[in-house]
């Protein structure tokens, strides 16, 4: 369809062209099903109840069909979300075109998501994990996990440093993020423990080089590189979905549980605002398993 086509080149020419195809596809599924309630797809004929009811559609059976699932199962509220996204995304640019009169997508409320807790690992795991590193034998590799389990450090974070941004005494120690989320600049405090990993990985170090974690082919790093070590680590813990940034929302986690204020735990993460921070308030899967099971009669 022509006007399909126009309107991926619009989003191809803004900054949505990584979004592209997803808007597009969720496009062509409202007008196979318009075209089945109507007969023709025509954008100037879309009502805020077509958009009610095909919300309502993908609520009840607009979901994917799978060979184990062949019926029609419900749209995740995601999925369902985004369909409304880049519905209002096609009727904002509709109507700037003059293809419609109004924007029919305004006012359309998406569906309410219950926020789940970020993926942390639970204190046995973390145990479990960094004994997988351990047994790895390298010091680097125990050094860029610390950094992000024990100082809350991003991937791109720990994969930019350099020798100037550690400071390491005795009794004291922090890291220098020259350009965290948002090019903001934060300094971290370091705790004995990896302040003590460093100064072990550090000790065999020509002065000459900078670079704090360097590898064969590059001379960063590279955050793809530290997810596949992760990754490595993880499975020899026999633990699943770890990620470099579970091991950041650890960190969060951890210094929530020990009575760390909101405030103070943004500071040290980076983050923009304590309202994203106030998630490591929100009980996990596992707590919520744990609450349920103390109910079980066995």
């Amino acid at each position: 369809m022509e006007l399909l086509h126009q309107f991926e080149v619009y989003l191809k020419s803004s900054d949505r062209v990584a979004s592209a195809q997803f808007y597009c596809s969720d496009i062509k599924k409202f007008t196979a099903w318009f075209e089945t309630r109507y007969g023709h797809f025509q954008p100037a004929a879309i009502t805020p109840l077509d958009l009610v009811e095909y919300r309502s559609y993908l609520q009840s059976n607009g979901g994917r069909r799978t060979q184990a699932h062949p019926s029609s199962q419900p749209a995740a509220p995601a999925t369902v979300n985004r369909a409304l996204i880049s519905l209002s995304i096609f009727c904002q640019w509709g109507q700037e075109r003059g293809i419609m009169v109004t924007n029919p997508s305004q006012g359309i409320k998406p569906m309410a998501v219950e926020e789940l807790a970020p993926h942390w690992l639970t204190r046995p795991q973390q145990a479990a994990f960094i004994r997988a590193v351990q047994t790895g034998k390298s010091l680097r590799d125990l050094a860029v996990c610390g950094l992000m389990l024990h100082a809350g450090l991003r991937v791109s974070e720990v994969c930019s440093l350099t020798r100037g941004d550690l400071v390491l005494r005795q009794r004291s120690g922090s890291v220098l993020v020259r350009q965290g989320k948002g090019n903001k600049q934060r300094r971290v405090p370091l705790n004995v423990t990896i302040r003590q990993i460093l100064l072990d990985y550090l000790v065999s170090f020509p002065e000459s080089q900078q670079v704090v974690f360097a590898s064969d082919r590059a001379k960063h790093l590279t955050p793809r590189a530290v997810q596949h070590l992760v990754h490595r680590y993880a499975y020899k813990a026999h633990l699943e979905q770890v990620t470099p940034h579970t091991l950041r929302h650890s960190f969060c986690k951890n210094l929530v549980d020990v009575g760390v204020s909101l405030d103070k735990v943004a500071l040290l993460a980076g983050h923009t605002s304590v309202d994203v921070t106030r998630r490591y308030t929100t009980p996990s899967e596992q707590d919520l398993q744990a609450a349920v099971e103390r109910l079980a009669w066995e």
